[in-house]
């Protein structure tokens, strides 16, 4: 039986090993007729070398057990790496809320390091995350 899920929501997840396949972006912006990838690229790059990765559209979900984090099929097609996180509640030492730009931040760290997603209600999310952690 699948496991329950407490709380879905569409995030953005920031991830180190991602890189954006350009070829697959440049067959997208021929369809529509419009953008430059080497602009691109270049925003892309330095944003990637500025905040130590890049943001990974797709779905948050929060079980009783795990945090899920999975990318959407945009992402899929135009990004390589690791596009999929599962994360044990029992491996979450901390929880917080970081300020952002329209949305919140909630991090989430580990003794192997930290995961990041942000999304609308942030506050809710790392609130309902943090009282798993503790039962």
């Amino acid at each position: 039986m699948a496991e329950k899920i407490l709380k879905s929501k569409l995030v953005n997840f920031l991830m180190a090993d991602v890189e954006v396949n350009y070829a697959n972006v440049s067959d997208v912006y021929a369809v529509a007729e419009s953008g430059d990838v080497d602009v691109l690229a270049g925003v892309l790059e330095a944003f990637k070398e500025a905040y130590g990765g890049l943001w990974v559209g797709g779905k948050l979900e929060v079980t009783p057990t795990v945090v899920r984090l999975n990318a959407n099929a945009m992402n899929r097609l135009v990004q390589d790496g690791t596009l999929d996180i599962e994360l044990p509640l029992a491996w979450v030492r901390k929880v917080s809320v970081e300020g952002g730009f329209m949305t919140k931040i909630v991090r989430l760290d580990t003794d192997a390091g930290s995961v990041k997603f942000r999304c609308f209600g942030a506050k809710d999310v790392a609130s309902l995350i943090e009282k798993m952690t503790l039962q």
